[in-house]
């Protein structure tokens, strides 16, 4: 379950209350971040990361807020990968 110090990390970032119950729900279940599955989601996406890696120390791997901005950089790259390919490469 996700503590309340966590929820106040990413609140204390700048993320709008609006999403950290939902990002923090599924980061619960799945240890990460969701799949990215729209343009909408890709910019919002990338909001949050910008949002959230600046507010990390430099080296900070270990944290779940580092452990969630990882994992969302990941999903922002396997978006890039599949909407910047040219066709006949995927």
């Amino acid at each position: 379950m996700i503590d309340r110090e966590l929820r106040d990390r990413f609140v204390a970032a700048g993320v709008p209350e609006t999403q950290v119950d939902g990002i923090l729900a599924y980061f619960d279940l799945y240890g990460g971040a969701a799949e990215i599955t729209s343009e909408a989601q890709y910019r919002n996406a990338t909001t949050l990361y910008v949002t959230l890696d600046g507010y990390l120390p430099p080296h900070d791997t270990y944290s779940a807020v580092a452990r969630y901005v990882i994992h969302l950089g990941v999903r922002l790259a396997e978006w890039d990968g599949k909407h910047t390919v040219p066709t006949g490469l995927r």
